[in-house]
């Protein structure tokens, strides 16, 4: 269950960051003159960096590979980084920074959460292997007897 939740979470990730690419290169092409905080081309390669990020997180866990819960670790607290050195390097408005508390509130609640889903699943795994590891090596000592 924890799995298919991390499944969801991390393509729900991925495609919002489709979305967001492209949005961007719908705006850089219909409103070339409208001035924005960061320019399209970085918000076009960012998003598509971190879909394809996302991407590879999900299609990991959904095919329970034993990096992907370790990688989705990794994943969403650089995600989170990036978003937070975006803010402090394209924020213009003084509303972006009255609302930085309820930011750092979601950023630090969606990596407990993805992150702690991910490690109990990774040590959930790992001791699921551990245990199939020591049967069949018990099986293969009974059986030479």
């Amino acid at each position: 269950m924890v799995r298919l939740v991390l499944v969801v979470v991390s393509s729900l990730f991925a495609l919002a960051n489709v979305v967001r690419a492209f949005l961007a290169v719908q705006q850089a092409n219909r409103l070339p003159d409208l001035p924005v905080a960061a320019p399209a081309p970085y918000i076009m390669l960012m998003s598509a960096a971190w879909a394809i990020a996302f991407g590879v997180c999900a299609f990991g866990l959904a095919r329970a590979h034993r990096w992907a819960p370790r990688v989705t670790i990794i994943v969403i607290v650089l995600y989170q980084a990036n978003l937070w050195l975006n803010h402090l390097a394209f924020a213009r408005s003084s509303e972006a920074n009255a609302r930085a508390g309820f930011g750092i509130l979601l950023s630090a609640l969606s990596i407990v959460a993805v992150g702690g889903a991910a490690l109990w699943l990774d040590r959930r795994l790992a001791a699921h292997r551990a245990e199939m590891t020591r049967s069949d090596a018990h099986s293969s000592l009974t059986s030479d007897f």
